[in-house]
């Protein structure tokens, strides 16, 4: 159990919000190094696990039980066991097989049966919007029984050991969102956001060590670090380590976000960084300061020839976040990259790239999800 004792936001003006927690782990005997992520078991929503009750049109007191859990009450189950911010197809069938004849059967029987209109249907709805759509009674065990296990989340870490002593840092961005004119949150986010009391709040912590996202152990390795939004985390954590360490390599940040006015996490450290020495460069790619997009792909291929030198000369590219979108564009601009700079046809770039920077070398390392 670890104890909130700072909670602020970093965003603030952005209309979104990305929020800074540092956690107690003093006297835990839990032990973490720069590159490790933290897993958190979030809890459900109060308001939403009462809501949920009463649609059920159940009591909070009634007894529920799974082969993995003994008997507790529905109310305890549903707080820190199950999923239910989200619908699931399970819930889906069973409201499916209770309804009589008819439109609503023929509708859902339609939703079922098309893999597409379940997924967009199950993404916006939670089990009270499906119940206010089709009036089933379902018992608090048949509820249960539909239900999806709570699986802990896991967070990158935004601080050295070495820098914050019985510390754990975070750097998390909250999902929040409109609904059938209800307020919605994520899991985990929507927990740290709305139930944490500082210096009271403890939440069930562990920490998930990473094999490979490291920092070189020789120092004076260069290192470029790629982490727009949130995938900043972690590179806060291995500039502290690197000044700690007295690590003598040259340090490059790309960091792209919506607005530099907004969304520039951290912005005073890394400038201190760069007043001191300790950060080379930092680049920045602001999407939404000027009329063209710009992101972090675009400013590496600008820089592509200084990119190429740094790794050419042995240097390590870390990079950190979205996997769907962001890491991908930034692979390809590595590639392009080695066949401009490093005069490489297509194949040999693609080689140098996956094969030998990525898996031989182990200098090209990636925390995306």
């Amino acid at each position: 159990m670890a104890k909130v004792v700072e909670s602020y936001c970093i965003s603030e003006g952005s209309g979104k919000e990305t929020n800074h927690y540092v956690f107690s782990i003093k006297g835990s005997g839990i032990r973490y190094k720069s590159g490790d992520a933290m897993g958190l078991y979030p809890k459900n929503n109060n308001q939403l696990v009462k809501d949920t009750i009463e649609k059920l049109r159940a009591k909070r007191r009634d007894k529920v039980s799974t082969d993995d859990m003994e008997e507790t009450t529905l109310e305890n189950a549903l707080l820190h066991r199950f999923v239910i911010h989200r619908a699931g197809k399970k819930f889906l069938k069973i409201v499916h097989e209770k309804l009589g004849k008819g439109k609503a059967k023929r509708e859902l029987e339609a939703i079922l049966t098309d893999a597409d209109k379940l997924e967009k249907y199950l993404f916006v709805r939670d089990y009270i919007d499906i119940m206010n759509e089709y009036k089933v009674k379902i018992s608090p065990q048949e509820f249960i029984d539909s239900l999806s296990p709570i699986i802990p989340r896991l967070y990158s870490i935004s601080s050295s050991p070495r820098a914050h002593s019985g510390e754990i840092h975070l750097t998390v961005a909250i999902v929040k969102y409109n609904n059938f004119d209800r307020e919605r949150y994520g899991l985990a986010t929507g927990d740290l956001a709305r139930d944490i009391i500082v210096n009271e709040t403890e939440v069930p912590i562990y920490i998930q060590p990473t094999r490979d996202f490291v920092i070189p152990k020789d120092g004076s390795k260069d290192i470029i670090m790629v982490g727009p939004g949130t995938g900043i985390a972690p590179f806060r954590a291995f500039m502290e380590e690197r000044i700690k360490t007295g690590a003598t390599g040259r340090n490059w940040l790309f960091f792209g976000e919506v607005h530099e006015e907004s969304t520039f996490f951290y912005k005073d450290e890394w400038f201190n960084y760069m007043k001191e020495g300790h950060l080379t460069k930092l680049t920045t790619a602001f999407s939404r300061d000027q009329k063209e997009k710009v992101y972090v792909q675009n400013r590496i291929l600008s820089n592509g020839k200084e990119v190429w030198e740094w790794l050419d000369n042995g240097g390590y590219f870390f990079i950190c976040g979205d996997k769907q979108y962001m890491a991908k564009d930034v692979h390809k601009a590595l590639i392009q990259i080695a066949e401009e700079h490093g005069k490489m046809n297509k194949e040999e770039a693609e080689n140098y790239i996956n094969q030998t920077l990525m898996k031989e070398e182990h200098r090209y390392l990636r925390d995306v999800y």
